[in-house]
């Protein structure tokens, strides 16, 4: 937490609805988004568009006018946890110390870099007000780099209770479910970003789908989709450990950098503006 000076603009706290000085607040925690070697600037992108110009920064995104000290001290208790806690079960690339790919164990799916990986004895609740209080600070705030994430008042003020009550439920309003890179790539920020997300019909016959929208978040080597909604087919109870809040166990999907639309989308970016990847500004 960083306290702004007594100049500092006061108003309304976002979060917890208290007047008072604002501070200085990270939308997405500042120790995962940092470059692999300090003092170097960041590549930032933002979207998957590689018509927008990435953008060098020396610190991840923060907005000054967001919360209060109060509100703050609630976030940043909950990002000091999940860094920790992301970091002991190797779920970003900060937690690897100097392996290069994914430590076991973890299941590779048939050809391919597809995979599997069962974390176990995560906090459901701690975990899951983490990543909904993600959805928070990027719908809530005014910056431009998070303009792709956009809910409803009565979504926020829904949310926002839940953070300040550390209530979960329910799982099935904006589920989030992870994804891994199993390989080390290029370090880098990434706004969030909207996008669509296919999934079978579990009623239906055949290789049906469902368009399921979904916001992207990505950081350090780890993807939070966090959906919009379920499909009628789905409930929470069906995708048990799939979704992050519903046990102790976590089970997530893996793909190497190389094979990842994250990767993709870095190098559509870097061919339009003549960026090289190889660079070890993120």
């Amino acid at each position: 937490m960083e306290i702004q000076s007594s100049s500092a603009a006061t108003g309304i706290c976002r979060l917890t609805h208290q007047r008072g000085p604002f501070v200085k607040s990270h939308i997405i925690p500042d120790s995962l988004t940092r470059p692999s070697i300090k003092g170097n600037a960041l590549y930032q992108y933002r979207g998957g568009s590689p018509s927008e110009r990435p953008t060098r920064r020396w610190s991840s995104w923060y907005d000054s006018n967001l919360v209060k000290e109060a509100g703050e001290k609630c976030l940043s208790d909950l990002d000091n946890w999940a860094v920790r806690e992301l970091r002991r079960h190797r779920l970003v690339w900060s937690g690897w110390g100097s392996e290069t790919t994914l430590p076991a164990p973890h299941t590779v799916m048939g050809p391919g870099s597809i995979g599997i990986r069962r974390v176990d004895e995560t906090d459901p609740v701690k975990l899951r007000l983490f990543f909904l209080s993600l959805l928070w600070r990027a719908a809530a705030t005014s910056l431009t780099e998070f303009s792709e994430v956009s809910l409803s008042e009565d979504e926020l003020e829904r949310l926002r209770l839940m953070l300040v009550h550390g209530d979960i439920t329910p799982l099935s309003f904006y589920p989030c479910q992870l994804t891994q890179l199993s390989t080390k790539g290029i370090i880098h920020n990434h706004a969030p970003i909207a996008d669509m997300k296919y999934v079978p019909i579990l009623s239906g016959i055949g290789s049906q789908s469902f368009a399921l929208p979904t916001y992207r978040f990505y950081f350090d080597g780890l993807i939070a989709h966090m959906h919009v909604g379920l499909p009628k087919s789905y409930r929470p109870t069906q995708l048990g450990n799939l979704l992050v809040g519903f046990e102790k166990s976590l089970v997530l999907s893996t793909v190497s950098f190389e094979d990842s639309l994250q990767c993709i989308n870095m190098q559509a970016i870097s061919r339009e503006h003549g960026i090289s990847m190889a660079s070890d500004e993120g």
